[in-house]
């Protein structure tokens, strides 16, 4: 069991919309019908161990006195507060904090800070938040650039796939609107102990996962090789770009790469009967259920099933060789597009009346000394960071998992729109409506392409 703060069944509830699109939140011994759809960031690179020792952490001192409002999630809330009084941050900068709960979905806090915001106000100074948002409020102007505060010690401390990552989703017009702390990927979690006893590999290409359907399913007992949750409402566009990544391309773009990847699934559905159809009407709470059911060989699915996994509760059920987690298998694109990472970050809210002091309690959350003792205050703060991984357990199943997949270079950047959430939405409409057959491929290319076209 990992040092990391559990979740409620209530916070996972609230989150329940955002997984999918926006990186997600870990959660541990929580039951598998309680499975959080965020997950703790777990990532690491090959030099992490070998990064020089943290010093203490002190904070700015530039500006003394002053109050700021930081706003997280309710998951997020004990971590912050743990973090603060550890680093002694306001008796070392004068800056009172006042730690307030940002509020549960995506869309209600884009509308509260709207209405905020127009009326010449904001609820809080410096906001945590999700890849859409920060494309949605760097694009309306009430985030502010964040360049001059980012120090050249913290990009050098980033690995290169979390600064491709900023570079897309954490941009716009050249101008960083946040900084993640918060960074992970989904995983190739499989049953190593049904592998070995039917002699066979983890498969490596979309053919040897396509020839998995014969081995492992059976319909009539319930058992399918592989499982997702891709419901619509944002859990079935990351199952479409992680395909579609591994094609080669980006769905939102409806070119060859995205219709191969639709192919592909409708064949692992019905045609190799490796993916169970039921995955449709599925979340993540299911299909962790199913897999910790014995129903299920293989699936893609997001850090935080490693530790529902391990909680007291599944302990019985519990080995290791139940959850091994292998590299994802590679597409026609090759490698680098295997898998994509996700992820929250720290922004400033422009019209903030605290500004001065806003700016440098940011320059203290994105330190490499304040991330290294962030993380040790909970899940929430792990990253790829070389300072992050040098304070995280050295012994950290997530770590080792994301080591795995850095040295192998299979993560690549998640697939962008700038109206994110709202292309999403055409996507899985067009596409879950061809993978039920109620249209042809061709109707749900042109669909997707012509709706997406009129969001221009």
């Amino acid at each position: 069991m990992s040092q990391y703060s559990k979740i409620s069944r209530r916070d996972f509830i609230k989150m329940a919309g955002m997984v999918a699109a926006s990186g997600t939140l870990a959660a541990c011994g929580v039951k598998a019908t309680e499975a959080p759809t965020t997950e703790a960031t777990t990532a690491a690179t090959a030099a992490a161990t070998e990064a020089p020792p943290i010093a203490a952490t002190t904070a700015p001192a530039v500006v003394k006195g002053g109050k700021v409002r930081v706003a997280v999630g309710g998951w997020a809330e004990q971590n912050i507060k743990d973090f603060l009084a550890a680093t002694e941050f306001t008796k070392n900068s004068g800056i009172d904090v006042e730690v307030v709960l940002r509020t549960d979905t995506k869309e209600t806090e884009l509308s509260r800070l709207t209405s905020a915001v127009q009326a010449g106000d904001t609820p809080y100074d410096i906001l945590d938040f999700e890849d859409e948002l920060t494309t949605t409020l760097s694009q309306a102007g009430y985030m502010l650039p964040l360049n001059d505060l980012i120090s050249q010690e913290v990009w050098d401390d980033l690995s290169p796939a979390m600064k491709a990552y900023t570079d897309v989703w954490s941009t716009y017009n050249d101008e960083v609107f946040r900084m993640i702390h918060n960074w992970e990927m989904p995983f190739w979690f499989y049953r190593k102990d049904w592998f070995d006893s039917k002699s066979v590999e983890v498969p490596k290409t979309w053919d040897d996962v396509k020839a998995l359907g014969k081995v492992f399913t059976d319909e009539g007992a319930g058992v399918w090789a592989s499982e997702d949750g891709l419901i619509k409402g944002a859990f079935l566009n990351v199952y479409l770009a992680w395909i579609t990544l591994q094609a080669g391309g980006n769905p939102f773009d409806v070119g060859p790469e995205y219709q191969q990847a639709l192919e592909y699934i409708h064949d692992l559905m019905y045609t190799s009967k490796v993916l169970n159809p039921a995955s449709l009407q599925k979340d993540y709470n299911q299909q962790n259920g199913d897999y910790l059911a014995d129903k299920v060989a293989f699936m893609r699915q997001w850090p935080f099933f490693g530790d529902v996994s391990r909680s007291d509760d599944n302990k019985a059920w519990f080995s290791e060789d139940k959850v091994t987690i292998g590299l994802p298998p590679v597409g026609p694109g090759g490698p680098g597009g295997s898998t994509y990472a996700a992820g929250w970050g720290w922004g400033i809210v422009k019209n903030s009346p605290n500004l001065d002091a806003a700016k440098e309690m940011f320059k203290f959350l994105v330190s490499n000394e304040a991330a290294a003792e962030a993380v040790k205050a909970g899940f929430w703060f792990l990253s790829a960071r070389k300072s992050v991984l040098a304070a995280a357990p050295k012994d950290s199943w997530q770590v080792q998992a994301v080591n795995m997949y850095t040295d192998a270079n299979v993560i690549g950047v998640r697939p962008h729109h700038p109206q994110f959430v709202e292309a999403l939405t055409i996507l899985e409409d067009t596409a879950a409506a061809y993978l039920t057959d109620q249209i042809s491929l061709e109707d749900s290319m042109k669909q997707a392409k012509d709706q997406l076209a009129a969001l221009s």
